[in-house]
């Protein structure tokens, strides 16, 4: 995954400048309909069923994490649109992009799916 602009700054400036970054209690994932970029500019997905949801990675090991639980979306009560991209959060609502990046198959999501990501299938990797 790559990291946005705010995360970029964030750990810039922890690490070198002395600037204190306060790391979220809780993460969270969100499915874009477009690519959310360093900016954190893409669409997100924003029908009533759709809510993002709780991530949790692993300890890292050189510089690698993978995601410690299945994740499951709600089911679509309406057509969600083409998720493209995911990305992780540092709020439920609104907040940060922390990490994105583009979904090796994109899935249209129509009313009556779920969107799930299986145990290890997110990825962090800061080399």
């Amino acid at each position: 995954m790559d990291f946005s602009n705010y995360l970029a700054d964030k750990l810039i400036d922890a690490t070198v400048r002395n600037t204190p970054y306060a790391t979220p209690a809780k993460t969270w994932l969100a499915l874009y309909t477009t690519d959310p970029t360093k900016v954190d500019m893409g669409i997100e997905v924003k029908e009533p069923s759709y809510h993002r949801q709780e991530i949790e990675m692993a300890a890292p090991e050189d510089g690698k994490s993978e995601s410690e639980a299945q994740i499951d979306f709600s089911q679509a009560t309406s057509n969600w649109g083409k998720i493209t991209h995911i990305g992780i959060r540092d709020e439920e609502y609104d907040g940060n992009l922390l990490y994105f990046t583009e979904l090796d198959d994109a899935k249209n999501i129509l009313s009556g799916d779920q969107f799930r990501v299986n145990v290890s299938n997110i990825k962090l990797t800061l080399t």
